[in-house]
């Protein structure tokens, strides 16, 4: 579904939570929401990914590609929001919670963010926020994978963010 808005906002996880929230209270009046999520939102265009299998991973690639290459907007801008909720300590937890932890919060992120960078274009302004969590700096007891994986994001950012400075790129990128 293809529009004039002036600005396209996908964010994953708009179906509930901060996302929703999120999608909510986007301060550009008009702008196209576009929810990456594993279930489609009733008010939302949705892009179906599941952030613990990267074979669903393509579709969000393909919306980042097919909807910058007709953008004649003002801004383009992806939240990385969702994330996959597990507890457990290390060595006790279900292996495949774990896989899916560290898949969906550590490789997911850089994955589906490197995807959006390469879908921008320089004739519009980009940016790409990838939520945080106090985690990434204090260790909680049961959710290692998840404090590890949103230091990797942190640290994925601040580097690319200085790459893209390298570039003289216009496009912004922030770790909230």
């Amino acid at each position: 579904m293809r529009d004039a808005s002036e600005t396209l906002v996908w964010i994953s996880g708009a179906t509930q939570g901060l996302g929703l929230g999120l999608a909510r209270t986007v301060p550009y009046e008009g702008a196209r929401i576009i929810n990456i999520s594993r279930r489609p939102h009733p008010d939302y265009e949705s892009v179906l990914c599941d952030l613990t299998d990267p074979s669903t991973y393509g579709a969000v690639a393909d919306s980042f590609k097919n909807e910058m290459a007709d953008f004649n907007g003002k801004r383009a801008i992806f939240i990385h929001n969702a994330y996959y909720q597990v507890a457990g300590y290390v060595g006790e937890m279900d292996a495949g919670d774990y896989a899916r932890s560290i898949q969906a919060n550590a490789a997911a992120p850089m994955l589906l963010g490197e995807m959006f960078l390469r879908a921008v274009k320089p004739e519009f302004e980009t940016g790409l926020v990838m939520m945080s969590s106090a985690a990434a700096r204090v260790p909680y007891e049961g959710i290692a994978s998840y404090c590890a994986a949103k230091a990797a994001m942190e640290m994925w950012g601040g580097t690319v963010k200085r790459e893209l400075n390298e570039r003289r790129s216009e496009t912004w990128l922030v770790a909230v």
